[in-house]
């Protein structure tokens, strides 16, 4: 029995660490987004005019408070798997625009491909994080 938990806190702890990283990483995206709009428009959509440089500022306000909701929740374990969550389905979101929104530039559908895939692994995080969760709170 002892070696069940050793191995279910060894897997918590990997879900947690993976967890933080998906927030850490996400709070890094939203502040480059808010402080290089500009340059990141160039890349991520071929201009800078101020809509796209505006967008780029909105989702970088709201990958921030996303990646800060989910970097404190899981660190507190309290409400983590739907911060993380939560964050996918922005990805997701993110995703479908970029994909299917006609005469963009070649480039933005890289960055779509990219945000479905962090959807797809914040998905799974948060999955693992709930599953990882219910185990903890489940009696012995």
């Amino acid at each position: 029995m002892r070696a069940v938990t050793a191995a279910t806190t060894t897997i918590d702890d990997r879900v947690r660490r993976l967890a933080v990283l998906v927030a850490r990483a996400r709070v890094g995206a939203g502040a480059a987004m808010l402080a290089a709009a500009g340059p990141l428009a160039r890349v991520a959509v071929g201009g800078t005019q101020p809509g796209g440089r505006a967008a780029l500022r909105l989702a970088g306000g709201r990958d921030l408070a996303l990646g800060i909701g989910a970097l404190t929740s899981v660190r507190e374990s309290s409400h983590g798997p739907d911060w993380v969550s939560m964050g996918a389905l922005v990805d997701g979101i993110d995703a479908v625009v970029l994909l299917v929104t006609p005469r963009l530039p070649w480039r933005s559908r890289v960055f779509g491909l990219v945000a479905g895939a962090t959807a797809v692994a914040g998905w799974l995080t948060a999955q693992r994080l709930a599953d990882a969760e219910a185990a903890k709170a489940a009696p012995a």
